[in-house]
């Protein structure tokens, strides 16, 4: 009951709602009686991030292992894009989900089948992971400003703008970005350093 409060909490109000005290009065409870149950809000963080990897079918997967590695990847980040608000909780604490080590596992030892060490499995799932949560931070951020902002991004604006005899090759590149910026790219890319991590094995 208090993880579906706290749940309930996140999904109207966001993850920065969510304290101790909040989910009590969702519950109709003292504060006191939900640290029976529960540490504090990181512990509750923990167990909401669980159930959220938790409720998420596990994939098929391929046997080739860069054909997994796509796999496994696209199924982290469809599951992070489903559940936006774990996205800022992984980036600002030191919290994991016990529920998601399977997929750790996995990919780490798609990369080791692939050729590397399990200390380069493992450095290469890091690269992959921080990329994927750029991706995500950057898309929310750019999907907030777009709902409150009824402008053209400056980035894209000052990218339109360049002067081609100074720089020429952003000048060129102009009619690119705003198509880049929109385009739904998160399995090309991760495709391309999934390659270039592959190909220094």
């Amino acid at each position: 009951m208090v993880v579906a409060a706290a749940e309930e909490v996140v999904r109207r109000e966001g993850v920065d709602a969510l304290t101790m005290r909040r989910v009590a009065r969702e519950l109709g409870s003292s504060t006191m009686a939900l640290y029976r149950h529960v540490r504090d809000r990181d512990e509750l963080l923990v167990l909401l991030l669980d159930r959220a990897a938790a409720e998420l079918p596990r994939p098929p997967l391929p046997r080739e292992p860069r054909r997994r590695l796509l796999v496994l990847f696209k199924f982290l980040y469809d599951g992070l894009v489903r559940s936006p608000w774990v996205v800022p909780v992984l980036v600002k604490g030191d919290l994991m989900a016990p529920s998601v080590l399977w997929l750790m596992e996995e990919i780490v030892a798609a990369f080791v089948a692939a050729g590397m060490t399990p200390e380069q499995a493992a450095e290469a799932y890091l690269t992959v992971w921080r990329f994927t949560v750029g991706e995500l931070v950057i898309s929310q951020a750019t999907a907030n400003q777009t709902a409150t902002l009824d402008c053209r991004p400056r980035q894209l604006a000052l990218l339109s703008s360049v002067d081609p005899d100074e720089l020429p090759t952003l000048a060129a590149l102009a009619d690119y970005w705003p198509k880049a910026r929109a385009r739904k790219s998160y399995r090309t890319r991760v495709a391309a350093i999934l390659d270039g991590l592959l190909a220094s094995t």
